[in-house]
């Protein structure tokens, strides 16, 4: 199986999403790998690297694809393929989305950031990629309840689907992946708690997929 996460900028939480989702999976048995696509920063290989150096289990493979293709080609390998895409979708977005049984769309609270998600989505849909598999998620959260069901309300609108649970925004969370960790790894269990029931949603609808 794989799952997408694209965006049309950088810093939006596409690398901490992946770590997540990577982690928690691995922990249930499945063979997971993550693909970093973004070559130029290569974040993610080089967390994976201070996990490797912290001794933090579960190991989870990660490499630096140059290609969507090759990234694609290799997920046969494993259970799990998690394709953290670069910024500016277009750059393999299409052909990532195409592959993935689960696209995420990390976004934040601001017109800033869903109208670009909203058209990246429209885009996708328009060249083949059903909207049922395209789900946003908020990211980096730090909201009212006002603001985020306002956020909310505004994905609606627009037709799309958007996942109940955030990620949040914490200082915790930055020091673990400083540390090689991935926010469901965090010491303190209020902002664990969290982040392990939007683990456990985004699980759901993978493998709810995978039923269907």
């Amino acid at each position: 199986m794989i799952i997408s996460f694209i965006s049309q900028k950088g810093g939006v939480g596409k690398s901490a999403l992946a770590r997540l989702i990577a982690v928690e999976f691995a922990r249930e048995g499945w063979s997971v790998k993550i693909g970093d696509l973004d070559t130029g920063q290569g974040s993610t290989v080089n967390w994976k690297s201070r996990r490797d150096m912290n001794g933090v289990k579960p190991e989870i493979p990660a490499e630096k694809y140059a290609t969507v293709k090759r990234a694609i080609n290799d997920a046969e390998n494993f259970d799990l393929m998690i394709l953290d895409g670069p910024a500016f979708a277009e750059r393999g977005g299409l052909d990532m989305a195409k592959a993935s049984d689960l696209v995420i769309l990390p976004t934040g609270y601001s017109l800033d950031d869903m109208p670009p998600q909203i058209e990246t989505a429209q885009d996708l849909e328009k060249s083949g990629v059903g909207l049922e598999k395209i789900v946003f998620l908020f990211c980096r959260a730090d909201a009212s309840e006002v603001e985020d069901r306002d956020a909310r309300a505004y994905l609606k609108r627009a037709g799309m689907s958007v996942f109940d649970h955030v990620l949040p925004e914490r200082p915790s969370i930055r020091q673990a992946h400083n540390n090689g960790k991935s926010a469901s790894e965090v010491s303190a269990k209020s902002v664990r708690d969290k982040v392990l029931l939007l683990a456990q949603e985004i699980a759901n609808k993978l493998t709810k997929k995978q039923e269907g």
